[in-house]
């Protein structure tokens, strides 16, 4: 197994370049994006090669997530491709 598909590593930058954080994680990792007075954008990776990306407006009640509200894409990063499945 290449080493890279043991632990999670992501790089996170800001727009300006000022700072920077790398975080690292064994089983998942989870990016909130939130734009004031738009909503959110969460992206949740697991070291399986699951992810899951969500759109909330920011008037939307949080708690959500059970319901699916907000899904926009739910799938796997394989080897060789990405296969993905956009809720219709």
């Amino acid at each position: 197994m290449p080493e890279n598909t043991r632990r999670l590593e992501a790089q996170l930058h800001a727009a300006s370049g000022r700072s920077s954080k790398l975080i690292k994680d064994a089983e998942s990792i989870e990016a909130v994006l939130e734009v004031p007075g738009r909503g959110t954008l969460t992206l949740s990776v697991h070291s399986g090669g699951g992810y899951s990306l969500r759109a909330r407006p920011g008037t939307e009640a949080q708690g959500d997530e059970s319901e699916g509200r907000g899904l926009l894409a739910v799938g796997v990063l394989g080897v060789e491709e990405v296969v993905s499945v956009v809720p219709g």
